[in-house]
C-alpha cells in the first residue's frame, strides 16, 4: 500500500478563464541523483485531477494522489479548482451557478494547457495520460469524453482521447439527485453549502440551475466510449450521497472488452473515503481500522492512502501496457501478431488511426484515414527462420526484408537463406555498419541502455544521426516499389523502433499511439529473453575480462549509486525494456532537434516534397474510400478499424 509521500515541488498556475491550479513536479526532476534515491524518472505524462461538488483541488485524496504520482511513477499532475470553486474565477452566470457545461469547458481548457508547451510553464507538450475525478468531477469527465468521442469521428485532429480515467464516487442514476435536493419544489431556489472559497471556509449559494444540470446530464452514450479509454472506478461501501449500486451501473456500461473497466470497493469508506465510526478505543481500531490507516482530526479512518494505492497500481506501466495490448491485438478481426516460425516479435504495424494527416487527400468528403494494414511489418532477428516461417512470409505477400543489423551481428548470428524461393528479397541496410550493435554489445558501449529507460533517448539520438543511409534505403523502397515489406534488427526493438517511429510520424499517427506501439515489443520479445540473457551474460563477462580492474568503474557508472542493483539482472531488465516513456521522450527530442518529420526527411534524408507525398500516399488507406462496403467495420477504437 502507498505510504506517506514527501511533497514534491509544486507550481501554482492560472489557466485561461481564471482557472487556478497546481502542478506537481516529479521528485526526480529536482534530485541530484534520482537513481541512488530510488526515484522514478520523470515522464512526459501529466494527469488531471478534478474535485467534486463543493470541493477544491486539495481536499480528500487529491493532493496525496498528486504527490504519489510524482514519486512512484514520475508523472506530472495538474489539479484544479473548477470555476466557482476554491480560488478560481466566479461562475459565468451567478444565477445558474457551476453548471456541468462550464465544468466541461474547464476540462477542455486544461487539456489544451497540458498538451501545448506554449501554454504551460514547463515548456513540454505533455500527453494527457489520465484524468482522476471525484464525484461530480468524474461525471463532467465522462460527459467531456463522450463529446471527444464524437469529435474523433468527424475531425480526429481535434479530439482528445485519454487512455486512463479514474472514477471515484460518481453518480450514474442521475435522477437520484432528487433524493438529495428538492429541486422541483416551487419554493426551492438555492442550497447553502459550506465550501472553501478564496482562502477561507464560507457558505456558498448553489442555485437551482446548477443542480438541474446534474439531473439533466445524459450518460446514454457512455457504453460507446472509445476502447482506447480504460476506466478504474473506486467506491466506498458506506457512501450515503451516491447509491452504491451506481458502481455496478458504471461497471456494466463501461465493460466494453477485456480490461476496459475495473471496480474497487472499499468497506467502511464514505463518499469522500473517510470512515464513519470514530476510533476511540483499541477495540475500535481493531474493528474499524485493521490496516492502521491514518485518522482525521475527527478520529475517522482516512482511506486516502488506500485510494491512492489503487490508482498507482492501476497506472503502473505494465498494467497500462496490458490494457493497450488487449485493445490493439487485432486489426478488425485479424490478429496484429503473426506467428512466423523461428522469428519473434512479429507484428503488423498497420491499422492505426491517423489523427493528424500530414497531407490532405483529394476527396469531396473528409474520410477517416488509417495506416495501411498488411503492408508494414516489423520483427526481431530472422536468422533462425524456418522453411515454414519463410512460407508464412510468402503468404503475407512480403516482398522485401530490410535487415538493420550490423556486419558483425550478421556474421555472428547468420542471415536467412533461400528467401528468393519464397519471393522475398533481403536488403542489408545496417543502421551501424561496422560494429556489432546487438542489444547486448550496444549496452556495453552505451551504458544508457542498461542504466534506465529514461536514458534511452541518448542512444536513439545517435541512431537518428548515424542511421540516415539505412532509413533512406527503406523510404526509397516505399517511394519506388510500394509492395509489402518487413524490417528488423536483432531484438526488433531499438533500431526497428526508430524506423517504426519515423513511418508513423510521417503518416500523422498521434505520439501516444506511436509510443504504445513501440512498447508492444515488451510483450513480443518475451520468448527471446532466455537467449538474449545468455548472450548478454557472456558479453558482460567478456567485458570484465577485457577491462580488468577498470570494469568495476564501468559498472559503477551504470549503477549510478543504486544499492542491491546488478548489471546482470537489473541492467538486463532495462536492456530488454521498451518503455512507452522512452519513445515519448524521443519524439519530443526529435521534434525539438529536427523541427518535424517532413524537415527530417528533406534535410537529413534528401527527399523532395513530391517524394514524401508519394511515400505518404502509399502507406495510408481510408475506410470510406477503400473499405466502403466492408460491413464488419464497426470497431469504436481510435487504434484500428478494419
Amino acid at each position: 500500500m502507498t505510504v506517506k509521500v514527501n511533497p514534491p515541488r509544486e507550481i501554482e498556475v492560472t489557466l485561461d478563464k481564471g482557472i487556478k491550479g497546481t502542478i506537481a513536479v516529479p521528485h526526480s526532476v529536482d534530485s541530484e541523483n534520482a537513481f541512488a534515491e530510488g526515484l522514478a524518472p520523470s515522464t512526459h505524462k501529466m494527469a488531471l485531477i478534478l474535485h467534486g461538488q463543493g470541493g477544491h483541488r486539495n481536499y480528500c485524496y487529491q493532493r496525496h494522489v498528486a504527490h504519489a504520482l510524482a514519486l512512484e511513477l514520475g508523472i506530472y499532475s495538474l489539479r484544479i479548482d473548477f470555476r466557482g470553486s476554491g480560488d478560481s474565477a466566479e461562475n459565468i452566470d451567478s444565477k445558474k451557478g457551476r453548471i456541468l457545461k462550464q465544468d466541461i469547458e474547464d476540462i477542455q481548457t486544461c487539456a489544451e494547457f497540458i498538451t501545448d508547451k506554449l501554454k504551460n510553464p514547463l515548456g513540454i507538450s505533455f500527453v494527457l495520460s489520465s484524468i482522476i475525478g471525484h464525484s461530480r468531477g468524474s461525471l463532467a469527465t465522462f460527459l467531456w469524453s463522450i463529446e471527444q468521442n464524437e469529435i474523433l469521428k468527424s475531425d480526429p485532429s481535434k479530439a482528445f482521447i485519454v487512455p486512463n480515467i479514474v472514477n471515484c464516487s460518481s453518480r450514474y442514476q442521475l435522477h437520484t439527485v432528487l433524493d438529495r435536493y428538492p429541486i422541483f419544489d416551487e419554493e426551492f431556489q438555492d442550497l447553502p453549502q459550506l465550501c472553501y472559497r478564496y482562502g477561507k471556509t464560507q457558505v456558498v449559494s448553489v442555485p437551482r440551475e446548477e443542480l438541474l444540470s446534474l439531473y439533466h446530464a445524459d450518460l446514454s452514450k457512455l457504453p460507446g466510449l472509445s476502447m482506447d479509454t480504460s476506466v478504474l472506478s473506486i467506491y466506498g461501501l458506506e457512501d450515503t450521497i451516491v447509491p452504491i449500486v451506481d458502481s455496478a451501473h458504471f461497471a456494466n456500461a463501461l465493460n466494453r472488452g477485456p480490461y476496459s473497466h475495473r471496480l474497487e470497493l472499499i468497506p467502511g469508506a464514505d463518499h469522500n473515503f473517510y470512515g464513519i465510526h470514530p476510533i476511540e478505543t483499541p477495540g475500535d481500531e481493531q474493528d474499524y481500522n485493521p490496516n492502521n490507516l491514518p485518522l482525521t482530526s475527527k478520529k475517522l479512518v482516512n482511506y486516502s492512502q488506500l485510494v491512492t494505492s489503487y490508482i498507482i497500481k492501476w497506472l503502473q506501466p505494465e498494467n497500462e501496457l496490458n490494457r493497450f495490448y488487449q485493445s490493439a491485438s487485432t486489426i478488425g478481426y485479424v490478429s496484429r501478431w503473426k506467428q512466423v516460425e523461428g522469428v519473434s516479435n512479429f507484428r503488423d504495424s498497420g491499422g492505426w488511426k491517423i489523427t493528424k494527416p500530414t497531407f490532405s487527400i483529394d476527396s469531396s468528403i473528409k474520410p477517416n484515414l488509417y495506416v495501411k494494414p498488411g503492408y508494414i511489418y516489423r520483427c526481431a532477428n530472422t536468422a533462425y527462420i524456418t522453411e515454414k516461417g519463410k512460407k508464412t512470409l510468402q503468404e503475407l505477400d512480403i516482398k522485401v526484408m530490410f535487415d538493420l543489423r550490423s556486419d558483425g551481428e550478421c556474421a555472428k548470428a547468420g542471415v536467412p537463406q533461400n528467401l528468393e524461393k519464397y519471393g522475398v528479397k533481403r536488403v542489408h541496410a545496417p543502421v551501424f555498419s561496422k560494429d556489432d550493435y546487438s542489444p547486448q554489445l550496444i549496452a556495453l558501449r552505451y551504458t544508457n541502455l542498461m542504466t534506465s529507460w529514461s536514458t534511452y533517448v541518448h542512444v536513439y539520438e545517435d541512431m537518428l544521426e548515424l542511421g540516415i543511409e539505412s532509413f533512406k534505403t527503406v523510404f526509397k523502397y516505399i517511394r519506388d516499389d510500394g509492395r509489402p515489406f518487413l524490417f528488423h534488427c536483432t531484438a526488433g526493438k531499438d533500431r526497428t523502433g526508430i524506423i517504426g517511429m519515423l513511418i508513423l510520424l510521417l503518416l500523422g499517427v498521434d505520439k501516444n499511439t506511436i509510443a504504445k506501439e513501440y512498447e508492444l515489443t515488451t510483450i513480443g520479445l518475451k520468448s527471446d529473453h532466455p537467449i538474449l540473457k545468455k548472450d548478454f551474460i557472456e558479453n558482460v563477462n567478456h567485458m570484465k575480462e577485457k577491462f580488468g580492474a577498470n570494469a568495476s568503474d564501468i559498472e559503477d557508472m551504470i549503477k549510478q549509486g543504486r544499492q542491491d542493483w546488478t548489471v546482470e539482472n537489473d541492467g538486463f531488465q532495462n536492456l530488454i525494456s521498451s518503455r512507452y516513456e522512452a519513445m515519448l521522450a524521443t519524439i519530443e527530442l526529435f521534434n525539438e532537434k529536427y523541427g518535424n518529420i517532413i524537415e527530417y526527411l528533406k534535410n537529413q534524408l534528401g527527399f523532395s516534397e513530391d517524394d514524401i507525398k508519394v511515400i505518404y500516399n502509399r502507406l495510408i488507406v481510408s475506410d470510406e474510400l477503400t473499405f466502403k462496403n466492408s460491413s464488419h467495420i464497426t470497431h469504436q477504437s481510435h487504434l484500428a478499424k478494419f
